[in-house]
């Protein structure tokens, strides 16, 4: 017995790779055990391909948390098309309310991503210590050695305040 585990890893694409390391290692398999459908695949297009290549090679498969999830026989198989529909269906809800909510923060002004202005230590480009050196007639690159961070943030505050 092998235990394959893609940690953190969403069940939305099969391009996993303890998923790929079980189906290069499936020659030889009697069954493929699951705790769960929505760890094997979230696309019922994955997942039905997934299980065509597991019957092509005589291989069975079965889910702990799904009950009657059990492709060696007709019922199981029937059960693991239906709640593999729900599983894409699930993961399609998520993702619309996903950028629904994300819309919905953009109109309130909220911006997504790393903040331009923040050093890789996670502090904040201090604009006044900017200015001062400037002031100072230090370069853009220099103020940028000083700052601990490439040139392009320090030019873009020197633009923002027209120096």
């Amino acid at each position: 017995m092998k235990i394959y585990e893609d940690q953190a890893k969403s069940g939305a694409s099969t391009d996993r790779p303890a998923f790929q390391k079980m189906m290069s290692d499936i020659d030889g398999a009697d069954i493929v055990v699951i705790t769960n459908i929505n760890r094997m695949a979230r696309s019922l297009i994955d997942l039905l391909n997934t299980i065509q290549i597991l019957e092509k090679k005589g291989i069975g498969f079965i889910s702990l948390q799904d009950p009657g999830i059990d492709t060696t026989f007709p019922n199981g198989k029937l059960l693991l098309q239906i709640l593999g529909a729900f599983a894409e269906f699930e993961r399609n809800l998520i993702n619309q309310r996903t950028q629904a909510g994300k819309e919905k923060a953009r109109q309130r002004g909220v911006k997504f991503g790393r903040s331009k202005r923040k050093l890789k230590n996670g502090k904040f480009i201090d604009e006044k210590l900017v200015m001062e050196l400037k002031q100072k007639g230090l370069s853009a690159r220099a103020i940028a050695k000083v700052m601990g961070c490439s040139p392009t943030p320090i030019l873009r505050i020197l633009k923002e305040n027209r120096l």
